[in-house]
């Protein structure tokens, strides 16, 4: 099973403390959810705020995500579309 843990790191390879992570269905601008925990039943916010390591528990429900990764000023890092997943389970 991949791992649940995210972290996001700046574009100088920092951790993203407090940095945002955005979920959409692929192609579109629809909100699609995470989860926290292996049985999907906890959706996490979205955006998932990541911690003071720039980390975050997200699990994905076996769909194509869009992923856009932003510093905690709202400042867009990436953007990774069309990503299909299995699910985490």
């Amino acid at each position: 099973m991949p791992s649940p843990w995210f972290t996001g790191f700046d574009d100088n390879g920092n951790p993203l403390v407090g940095g945002k992570l955005y979920t959409y269905a692929a192609g579109t601008s629809n909100a699609q959810a995470t989860y926290s925990d292996v049985s999907l039943s906890v959706a996490n916010a979205n955006p998932v705020v990541l911690d003071s390591a720039g980390r975050a528990t997200v699990y994905l429900l076996a769909s194509s995500y869009k992923f856009v990764l932003k510093d905690s000023s709202g400042n867009t890092i990436r953007t990774r579309s069309e990503e299909h997943t299995s699910e985490l389970q």
